[in-house]
């Protein structure tokens, strides 16, 4: 029934709206980790300016009106926020998906707060060994997060784990893999993205990647739940074949307000300028054709989003599989 009504609101959205169906908010600019992978942290001192929960509430109306189906909340880790729970409430009387992105640092405890309201949990793990907390700057976060992953199981939440692939994790994927299935959840993959002046020293090589993503597809092929669509995995190992549809499916909102597609094009701010606005006029329809011919992203949000764009029927059957 789900992947159901997601084809159809794809089409809905091709054929009727032509808006996107993705709102991705960071829903906080403050973050307790301090990864080697990611500079989100460095602007916790910025929390001050995030939107507060009465214009969040505006902005989840807003996306109902818009057309929206669906609302992932990240960070920044999202659980320090301690109205979360009244926002993923908002959200889901606006009769949207919601998901959420954590560290897993507080989802033990605050599981019982967040999973009533919550379709997906995305928890971060790296490496299921003492390297996962050096890499975030946290002792004991891993134990943490998978304490928090088995308590967050016995809801109707869905629990999937996500894997950043580094320099620093490369030889760490049997472990992951491992992971899963002791813990009976799903994992994605992704590769770590550059941040200049930052962590270009953890990228791996082109040869690094494939072999990486050649390893993850044959361990697809025998049987791990891994989520992430044959078609994104084989975009590492072979020539990239997907046409980018990326700013028709989702829109992030940043902590600020700011409304933001890829290339960090700023569309203006939530609060002065609704989304319905942004969606009609030429610019952001021009923006989104050219786009088309765009394939430098190797994000799942990017490559996954594009092909369920594309109605491809393989990519459902494929996700679908990995629901049951």
């Amino acid at each position: 029934m789900y992947i159901l009504n997601v084809y159809s609101n794809l089409l809905k959205s091709r054929i009727i709206t032509k808006t996107p169906l993705i709102l991705s908010h960071i829903v906080t600019s403050l973050c307790n980790c301090k990864c080697k992978t990611c500079d989100i942290w460095k602007k916790s001192s910025e929390y001050k300016n995030d939107l507060s929960k009465e214009e969040i509430f505006k902005m989840l109306e807003d996306a109902r009106e818009a057309g929206f189906i669906a609302y992932s909340a990240w960070g920044g880790e999202p659980l320090l926020r301690q109205d979360l729970p009244e926002i993923l409430k908002h959200a889901k009387e606006q009769n949207l998906i919601t998901s959420m992105i954590t560290n897993g640092f507080l989802l033990k405890d605050r599981c019982s707060e967040v999973t009533p309201y919550l379709d997906y949990i995305i928890v971060s793990i790296d490496s299921n060994d003492d390297l996962h907390d050096k890499m975030r700057g946290v002792n004991g976060i891993r134990e943490k997060a998978i304490e928090g992953i088995n308590i967050c199981k016995e809801s109707k939440t869905r629990v999937i784990i996500n894997s950043v692939i580094s320099k620093l994790n490369l030889d760490k994927i049997d472990g992951l893999l491992r992971l899963s299935k002791e813990l009976n959840v799903s994992i994605t993959f992704e590769p770590m993205q550059i941040i200049k002046g930052y962590n270009e020293n953890l990228k791996p090589s082109e040869e690094e990647i494939k072999k990486a993503f050649y390893k993850i597809i044959q361990s697809k092929k025998s049987g791990f739940r891994i989520g992430n669509s044959y078609q994104y995995l084989n975009n590492f190992y072979k020539q990239k074949d997907y046409t980018c549809h990326a700013p028709k499916v989702y829109i992030t909102v940043d902590a600020h307000g700011n409304v933001i597609s890829c290339l960090d094009k700023n569309w203006g701010n939530i609060k002065d300028k609704s989304f319905k606005k942004i969606f009609s006029g030429n610019e952001f329809k021009n923006f989104c054709k050219g786009a088309e011919n765009c394939h430098i992203c190797d994000v799942s949000c990017v490559i996954e989003t594009s092909v369920a764009y594309s109605m491809n029927p393989m990519f459902f059957i494929d996700k679908f599989r990995n629901l049951l």
